[in-house]
């Protein structure tokens, strides 16, 4: 007797276990995050690395009709597409009163190249998106079918919310006015490229981000004198 089992037959029997979970494929696992960029943490659950990782639970039964915040990971740099495409997947699915807001937090800093000052945004969280929503399996099922969504971050088995507090830092986050990109440090070699230190090299001695200058020795008569000077105004010896 051929006790070998083909794979049409493997397939029937497969398919005739109704009560197995479905597994949704969602596409590849997005790049890692750097962990000084993540979103703020939530509470997780400790799990014996014995154990296999249980999937991600459909919110069932009777849920909150409060909102809250929660945090999804996609790929970086893809952030501004998936807002858009949770956008369109909220208004067409009619959950327009569940999911109150998509949020991509970024902030506007100055960059400083060349002596030039130049204004760019920059994600604060690269690989994530926040939305402010009811919860619940409509909800849950429409966001995690959305082109780009990779998971709700929170426990093994549920999504989290972020806490009343870290979401507060967050958006005061967004409130503030810009801020300089730093790429000097006290130490290394500068050279003044602008204003009546023109043409002299030195070293820097103090950086000072709130006020935007840098304290540099330069070397006058065979000793060191410290001036101080803008960051556009000053260059890094390469």
């Amino acid at each position: 007797m051929n006790n070998e089992i083909n794979e049409e037959e493997i397939k029937k029997e497969a398919e005739a276990r109704p009560d197995e979970p479905v597994s949704v494929s969602q596409g590849p696992e997005p790049e890692e995050v750097n962990e000084a960029n993540a979103p703020p943490a939530q509470e997780t659950t400790q799990e014996s690395e014995t154990v296999p990782e249980p999937k991600e639970e459909v919110p069932t039964g009777k849920t909150s009709e409060e909102k809250k915040w929660y945090v999804i990971q996609t790929f970086t740099g893809h952030e501004d597409k998936v807002k858009q495409s949770i956008d369109l997947t909220v208004r067409s699915s009619g959950l327009s009163e569940k999911v109150a807001q998509v949020l991509v937090p970024t902030e506007e800093i100055i960059e400083i190249k060349g002596g030039k000052r130049t204004a760019k945004v920059k994600k604060m969280f690269p690989g994530y998106v926040f939305l402010e929503m009811i919860l619940d399996e409509e909800t849950w099922y429409q966001i995690r079918q959305t082109s780009g969504v990779s998971r709700f971050i929170g426990t093994k088995v549920k999504p989290t919310p972020v806490s009343g507090k870290e979401m507060q830092r967050v958006l005061k986050q967004l409130g503030k006015e810009e801020r300089l990109e730093v790429n000097f440090e006290r130490g290394e070699g500068v050279r003044i490229i602008s204003g009546p230190f023109r043409g002299y090299t030195g070293t820097v001695d103090e950086v000072n981000p709130e006020k935007g200058k840098l304290k540099i020795l330069i070397n006058i008569f065979g000793r060191d004198t410290p001036v101080e000077v803008n960051f556009e105004h000053a260059q890094k010896i390469a």
